[in-house]
């Protein structure tokens, strides 16, 4: 089948990342489809309406919104249905389920997942937390962290870091040296959960040789060597088995894949814990 080429209008009235995302991960299932995106965010009025409209005009294609306000979608889709254009609410089957569930009508409160409350401010408590606790600093203070993220270099930690902390989650890093034994000191005492982050040699070097070039680093040699490399993942192996640490091969994946696995490593590991807890706790005698 030939190359097609799709017009895809997004509309929201908030930010527009909700009704980008699920776009993206719909898009993801057609191979062979060139996409040009119509972004249009903060659709709150009338005059965002008319412009709008025009773009549709102009480029007709498919309409994916998430849209609150009960006037503005009705004028959204009679404007598709006069122009031919498909067009989807996205949010609405969970939101109808949850109404269903809760017994609850919604709230209608554009951008409500991007209000300033408590949640909001969690997750910059977080994000500040991982900017400093990146790359082996402040690893005296890992009290309040929910996890610590361990590798050699250039495997993907700063980047999972920081993307789990934008999900509010307290992430520390630290990058494996050679030669400097793993501070494992900072850990006593601490009930928290560690996760080892590997990648293939020859992969490595790759990467670690074309960092180089861009910093114009021509002097330590070892860095992208494979044999060292090689001799460094293995070590990193051994000090994540030592402690029954699980691992993660970054190789293949994404920022986003490799953070998924670590969650679903963390819910376990959570879930282990309140099995240990529930298990330790004396029973009341009868």
């Amino acid at each position: 089948m030939p190359n097609q080429t799709l017009h895809i209008h997004l509309v929201s009235d908030s930010t527009g990342e909700t009704v980008h995302q699920v776009a993206r991960a719909c898009l993801a299932q057609f191979a062979g489809v060139k996409t040009v995106e119509h972004v249009w965010t903060l659709v709150r009025t009338s005059a965002h309406l008319q412009a709008l409209f025009e773009g549709l005009n102009r480029h007709p294609g498919i309409l994916l919104m998430s849209i609150i306000d009960q006037d503005l979608r009705a004028s959204i889709e009679k404007a598709c249905r006069d122009k031919g254009v498909p067009v989807v609410s996205v949010l609405d089957p969970v939101v109808n389920l949850l109404s269903t569930v809760l017994g609850q009508a919604m709230t209608n409160l554009p951008g409500g997942q991007r209000r300033l409350d408590t949640a909001y401010f969690a997750r910059m408590a977080a994000v500040d937390f991982a900017v400093s606790h990146d790359d082996g600093l402040n690893m005296s203070n890992l009290k309040t962290a929910d996890m610590l993220i361990v590798g050699v270099s250039r495997t993907s930690k700063t980047p999972t870091s920081m993307y789990l902390a934008h999900r509010g989650y307290k992430v520390a890093n630290y990058a494996l040296v050679p030669q400097v034994p793993f501070p494992q000191h900072y850990l006593d005492g601490l009930n928290i959960f560690v996760v080892g982050l590997t990648n293939d040699p020859k992969r490595l070097s790759q990467v670690r040789r074309t960092r180089q070039m861009a910093m114009q680093d021509t002097k330590n040699e070892e860095y992208a060597n494979i044999d060292q490399i090689t001799q460094e993942v293995r070590n990193a192996r051994r000090l994540f088995a030592s402690n029954k640490w699980p691992v993660i091969d970054v190789t293949r994946r994404s920022v986003e894949e490799t953070a998924a696995a670590i969650l679903q490593y963390y819910t376990q590991w959570q879930e282990a814990r309140s099995l240990e807890s529930q298990t330790s706790e004396p029973k009341n005698e009868q």
